[in-house]
């Protein structure tokens, strides 16, 4: 048996706008997935989940990973594989992705193949694409590599950048769940609609991106937070946001946020917040009372790695 495990992520900046070739800033996060691979009978067992049967919409991602693995490496033994995932599903928090890249590492570990980071990269970008709609490959990537993570057009650059001093990322899941593809394609065709004025917003979340690099190279934590608002906003503009999206944003901000806005494909999922390290309790309290579910990520700035 071979086990691999793989970190979540949250886009600091940039989701949506990178469909069309902007830039986007993402961060890979401590919540992990865990997948063991072994010789079996083709059984696919979540801890989460249960038994995911091979017509289950939750198997797809599995299957598409073992036939990337194929495609590029020629047929393998039939395996089964147990994984455990610490990331809420369908959140915006990288958890397709990092099944896909902890299952690749976990295959090709079992196999003996000679492998790097960037073939356990490509698999699993190949596998997402067969499940969801126009994946950008930030979440692979984030993933496969760890840390901070630049990304235009294809280009993955890391950053050597940290969170500004006594600051903490908090993740507030609101429970509402959507699919990704489908919010992604409706951005896009909003996009389409509206024309000069989508390019204008996407403009200005480039702007943002290299504003907010600068704003982490320097420590501001008040420059980013106030950054992390107008990316809420343009994404809000081109219909990615709800309303338990904004009242999260509303509840972290009169909570003493520096600043707040949904991370990932939006409309549910997960807002993060950019919050002083002494307020922690304080808003713990408060998002209890009304019901979130809340918790605090490191960065994780080794990606996936042997379990």
């Amino acid at each position: 048996m071979k086990c691999s495990k793989a970190p979540g992520k949250v886009l600091l900046f940039g989701e949506h706008f990178v469909v069309k070739g902007k830039p986007a800033l993402g961060v890979a996060v401590s919540p992990y997935v865990k997948t063991c691979v072994e010789l079996g009978k083709g059984r696919v067992y979540s801890k989460q989940l249960g038994l995911l049967e091979p017509s289950s919409p939750h198997r797809a991602l599995f299957d598409a990973v073992i036939q990337a693995v194929v495609e590029r490496y020629g047929a393998t033994p039939s395996l089964d594989v147990d994984v455990d995932s610490e990331l809420p599903i369908a959140s915006g928090m990288g958890s397709s992705a990092a099944i896909a890249v902890s299952l690749t590492h976990a295959v090709l570990s079992l196999m003996n193949i000679d492998f790097n980071r960037e073939d356990v990269r490509l698999i699993a970008h190949e596998a997402e694409k067969a499940v969801h709609y126009k994946p950008s490959g930030v979440d692979t990537t984030l993933s496969t590599y760890g840390g901070f993570l630049y990304y235009k057009q294809g280009d993955f650059k890391r950053l050597d950048l940290r969170l500004p001093v006594d600051t903490l990322l908090v993740i507030v899941n609101t429970r509402q769940k959507r699919q990704t593809g489908v919010v992604v394609r409706e951005v896009l065709e909003r996009y389409s609609r509206i024309g000069e004025v989508a390019e204008l917003i996407y403009s200005a979340g480039e702007l943002i991106v290299s504003k907010a690099i600068k704003a982490l190279e320097l420590g501001n934590a008040n420059q980013l937070g106030e950054l992390m608002l107008v990316n809420h906003g343009l994404l809000w503009s081109m219909g990615a946001s709800s309303i338990i999206c904004d009242t999260v944003v509303h509840d972290l901000l009169s909570s003493g946020a520096y600043g707040a806005k949904i991370s990932g494909a939006g409309r549910g999922g997960v807002v993060i917040g950019l919050i002083p390290r002494s307020t922690v309790e304080s808003l713990r309290v408060w998002l209890q009372r009304k019901g979130y579910e809340f918790y605090i990520v490191e960065p994780d700035y080794t990606g996936v790695v042997s379990a």
